[in-house]
């Protein structure tokens, strides 16, 4: 599987889920994952905790990949992000990500967020924990 089908499989798999599965994200994310998004930096529990944050503030995920394009093991992607939350609001973020990817497992992901929609609140939704 190319790098970047591997990146778009997580992100639906993982993120556009409405369960929290931390074994699924063991699959794709190694336990030495790094993640810079907005100034913050996350681990790989970091990360797992940021998933379970997400899913709890969130009803539906859904991920439109813009663009995307790969080299070797780096991806780049401008994906836009829209969420509903339990009480029917919603928010829509772009999010521009380099991915690094060693032997089939992501390892590296710098991240920047923009909101376009939704509420003051749900600015820190790229990184929320």
């Amino acid at each position: 599987m190319k790098a970047a089908q591997r990146i778009e499989q997580a992100l639906q798999q993982i993120v556009c889920q409405p369960e929290h599965d931390e074994a699924l994200i063991a699959e794709y994310f190694s336990p030495h994952y790094q993640q810079w998004v907005d100034g913050k930096s996350l681990d790989f529990d970091g990360f797992v905790q940021h998933m379970a944050a997400v899913k709890a503030a969130t009803s539906s995920v859904c991920i439109e990949i813009q663009a995307i394009a790969e080299n070797g093991n780096e991806v780049l992607t401008h994906h836009r992000v829209s969420v509903v939350k339990p009480d029917a609001s919603e928010a829509v973020i772009d999010v521009f990500a380099r991915f690094t990817l060693c032997e089939g497992m992501i390892v590296r992901c710098q991240e920047l967020t923009y909101p376009l929609s939704g509420a003051e609140e749900d600015r820190d939704l790229g990184s929320r924990r």
